[in-house]
């Protein structure tokens, strides 16, 4: 085997013994390197706890939170809206375009709510 095929043949067991030592440069980094990014942890990641309001609907139209948790509505339309709880424990009052409130759900159930200016307009918040 000539010099330049001796080089590649070192460089991918390298490669593929990274995190090892004797692959030359240092064993924390090359470990470092070789371990799975954190970030992709979506299969636990909290549940949905924030909302748009678009094109005169609530995005999504269902949100399930854990208790103690704070919900965010945020609109994004030129209408103002409201989220107005059917059973009046919450309301955001008036969003106008680019306004966001904020709920804190402390106890378990389901809270169906409705925009005042437009009742047609309806989603709720599942709490566990």
């Amino acid at each position: 085997m000539g010099a330049p095929r001796k080089a590649i043949a070192l460089l991918v067991t390298c490669g593929a013994l990274a995190g090892t030592a004797g692959c030359g440069g240092d064993d924390e980094t090359t470990a470092a390197q070789s371990q799975p990014a954190t970030e992709s942890t979506t299969a636990t990641a909290e549940p949905t706890d924030t909302i748009d309001i678009a094109d005169f609907k609530y995005d999504p139209e269902t949100v399930t939170v854990k208790a103690g948790s704070e919900v965010t509505w945020t609109n994004s339309d030129e209408a103002a809206h409201t989220a107005t709880a059917d059973d009046s424990s919450f309301d955001t009052g008036d969003l106008d375009q680019g306004d966001s409130k904020s709920v804190t759900f402390d106890k378990p159930g389901t809270f169906t709510y409705y925009c005042r200016f437009h009742p047609f307009m309806k989603a709720s918040v599942e709490v566990r």
